[in-house]
């Protein structure tokens, strides 16, 4: 995500570790299953006016409150908490505090506008008063994941596939990367030996001029030689030769592809 794959199904539904505050968000979702955020993730083009909902299921009253961040994912996949950029992204809350009771909702709008786009960024829900089983008082952290997407969508030309390997564990792992402005989704990859293939990856993010890695489990009995990206309006289809170090033929964006 792999504890970050909440924040990321919550990010991307983005993914992996995170090593600050945002750790919390985790060990309190998997305690407390009755505080939600709706929807967890969000994305529009350019400007967001709109709004998200908190529910309290618990027998607790909950004091909420609320705070922006900025986020920024590594070539691993793992998801780091960063400071929001606020000289570049803009956003405001109709309320920063409030108090919620017992089995309620509470539905908090916002507005957010970039100067320059792509932008991202979550708006964390702290959520304090609620209690384990055994006693124990949590702080929830939820976040409501937002993104700003530019006008202009990401073309096939910008996508390259850097690396392909096989490892021990029997997993392929396959290196992308975004050589663009824009900011794109792949929404499934698996990969193939031309008799086997794959289960397809959830999808995520792919940054502006950034790499990412991902892998999906293999179990043919020859090494994939095929890889499959899927985005909204384009695909990748190429033949490559997977190394168990590194890539045979890297597959640069001036490369053709079938």
């Amino acid at each position: 995500m792999r504890n970050y794959e909440l924040f990321a199904s919550i990010l991307r539904r983005c993914t992996p570790r995170c090593s600050l505050p945002l750790a919390t968000l985790v060990l309190a979702a998997s305690a407390l299953t009755a505080q939600s955020v709706s929807p967890p993730i969000a994305e529009y083009q350019e400007k967001a006016r709109s709004s998200f909902q908190l529910h309290n299921g618990s027998l607790f009253p909950l004091t909420v409150v609320l705070e922006v961040r900025g986020f920024k994912v590594t070539e691993a996949g793992e998801v780091e908490d960063v400071p929001l950029d606020t000289s570049r992204v803009h956003v405001s809350l109709s309320a920063m505090s409030f108090r919620m009771p017992p089995k309620s909702s509470y539905r908090v709008f916002y507005e957010a506008a970039g100067d320059t786009l792509p932008a991202w960024f979550n708006i964390l829900s702290a959520m304090s008063g609620a209690r384990t089983d055994n006693g124990l008082n949590v702080r929830l952290l939820l976040p409501h994941v937002v993104y700003l997407n530019q006008k202009q969508h990401l073309k096939k030309q910008e996508v390259a596939i850097r690396a392909f390997e096989l490892t021990a564990s029997g997993k392929a792992r396959i290196q992308l990367e975004n050589v663009g402005p824009n900011l794109g989704r792949v929404l499934q990859l698996n990969v193939s030996d031309g008799k086997a293939t794959s289960e397809p990856t959830g999808g995520f993010p792919l940054f502006p001029r950034s790499r990412r890695w991902t892998e999906v489990p293999w179990t043919g009995e020859a090494p994939p030689n095929h890889i499959s990206v899927h985005f909204a309006r384009f695909s990748i289809d190429t033949m490559v030769t997977a190394s168990r170090e590194a890539l045979a033929g890297d597959t640069s964006n001036g490369t053709a592809r079938p």
